[in-house]
């Protein structure tokens, strides 16, 4: 079995490993691929980077690898317009694989109120990768190395939605990935307030997965537009031990706002 990967951000953490800015916009402090091309670096003349990257390896764990408000087009013939509808400060859109390799991911400004076009055409050619492969993921600009934001101490997601469309239900795609064979997934929710009681562990269907497959958590996002606490729960098929507890912040419309 291949060892597994760390998370995001135990590599985001490690010392020295910045590319340089793309204007005002700066990119993922990853480690450019010295082996693969195009390696990851800053995209002319746009607030993007792009390419491949190196990642190290460390304990088993479950990550968030995408969170979507609606299920993606399975193809596409030009650039996808994404738009978030939480509001506050710009955002960092990411774009990684949902499979465990290629080491590849782009990152773009996503600014507030306005949608912003991707061509996921290079990073599909470069990969050999299929649409239905990626995964999407916003975070505000804010984000610090270690993946946590001003305030909070577990990382904050702003789902999102595709631009020009019919709007989704107020619910939320939430794509898991686990590094190990596991026997079940779990979960529960908090509003993002202090104090707020969660819910009772639920168990995802369909959540006894062979290391780097996928499950898809959908999240119910509450009518008043707040934000809410999310910890995710896996355990190990071989052992029966729990994998580190994943927590996260979907945030609502009203996010940031009393």
């Amino acid at each position: 079995m291949r060892r597994s990967r760390c998370r995001a951000a135990s590599l985001l953490a490690l010392a020295g490993l910045v590319a340089g800015p793309a204007g005002a916009f700066e990119c993922a402090r990853v480690q450019p691929s010295s082996s693969r091309m195009p390696a990851y670096r800053p995209v002319p003349d746009a607030a993007r980077c792009e390419g491949f990257y190196e990642r190290t390896v460390s304990q088993p764990f479950v990550e968030l690898v995408s969170l979507t408000r609606a299920p993606l087009p399975p193809t596409t013939t030009g650039p996808l317009l994404w738009q978030a509808e939480a509001t506050g400060p710009a955002l960092r859109l990411t774009v990684l694989p949902q499979r465990s390799t290629p080491f590849y991911r782009a990152d773009a400004e996503l600014p507030p109120g306005r949608p912003v076009a991707w061509d996921p055409a290079p990073m599909l050619a470069a990969t050999g990768l299929r649409l239905a492969d990626l995964g999407f993921l916003a975070v505000p600009l804010a984000t610090s190395a270690a993946g946590s934001t001003s305030g909070h101490a577990d990382p904050v997601f702003v789902p999102l939605s595709p631009a020009g469309q019919a709007a989704p239900p107020l619910q939320a795609h939430a794509v898991l990935r686990v590094s190990v064979d596991v026997a079940a997934i779990r979960w529960r929710a908090a509003p993002d307030s202090p104090g707020a009681a969660a819910s009772a562990w639920s168990e995802l269907p369909g959540s006894r997965l062979f290391a780097w497959q996928r499950s898809t958590l959908p999240l119910p996002m509450p009518a008043d537009g707040g934000s809410q606490r999310i910890e995710v729960q896996a355990v190990a098929a071989a052992d029966g031990r729990a994998l580190p507890l994943l927590r996260f912040v979907v945030a609502g419309i009203r996010h940031g706002r009393p």
